[in-house]
């Protein structure tokens, strides 16, 4: 722990890329440590949950547990997804899992595309969601939940090849760009894991 920080939080995730977003947003006086992984594999979670706090909760918790024998303080972890209100909320919290429990970013995109062929204007609108849980890693006890949304729309086709899941997608209110095609930095700032970090920490550093 850097001695300028006041709050470091051991992020509970397997996903390399939402770490890298994670560290990236971190603010002034809070370190993120992704513990689970290369040298020390994450554990396996079975995202059952049928709400996206369940899910975040449930991981915590598990990634709790397998750290309580290495360290002490808070790990946080999260569940986010892509909603989209003209098929009924899906993907929601099967975003990941959209066209397969094995499913890779392109089928599920693939899939989302087929499912929204035909659709156009205000059917074509979409948020993500991520919803976060902060959890004592000693006690499992609940520390602090949040929650980030930002709003916009699919896309007809990809757009870009950058970030990851449905980014190529996703194109936020306000923007001609996707998510796929911004440059991390800007993405970061106005994200839904942004919003629910930023809550998160502003929760966990109050006294």
């Amino acid at each position: 722990m850097a001695e300028s920080s006041r709050l470091v939080l051991h992020l509970g995730t397997g996903n390399p890329h939402k770490a890298e977003e994670f560290m990236r947003m971190a603010p002034p006086g809070v370190s993120v440590l992704a513990a689970f992984f290369p040298d020390y594999p994450a554990p396996g979670v079975l995202e059952s949950g049928k709400t996206f706090f369940a899910n975040a909760f449930f991981k915590a918790e598990t990634f709790a547990r397998a750290l309580r024998e290495r360290t002490a303080g808070m790990v946080f972890a999260d569940d986010s997804g892509l909603v989209v209100p003209a098929l009924s909320g899906e993907p929601g919290v099967r975003s990941a899992r959209y066209a397969g429990e094995e499913a890779s970013d392109t089928q599920n995109r693939e899939l989302l595309l087929k499912n929204m062929k035909g659709l156009s204007g205000a059917d074509r609108r979409a948020h993500f969601v991520c919803v976060l849980v902060a959890i004592d890693i000693a006690t499992g006890s609940l520390r602090a939940a949040s929650s980030g949304m930002v709003s916009g729309r699919i896309a007809n086709g990809l757009m870009g090849e950058g970030g990851f899941g449905y980014d190529p997608l996703f194109v936020p209110e306000g923007y001609r760009a996707s998510f796929g095609i911004m440059a991390p930095e800007e993405k970061n700032r106005i994200s839904h894991r942004f919003r629910a970090f930023r809550q998160l920490c502003q929760a966990l550093e109050s006294p």
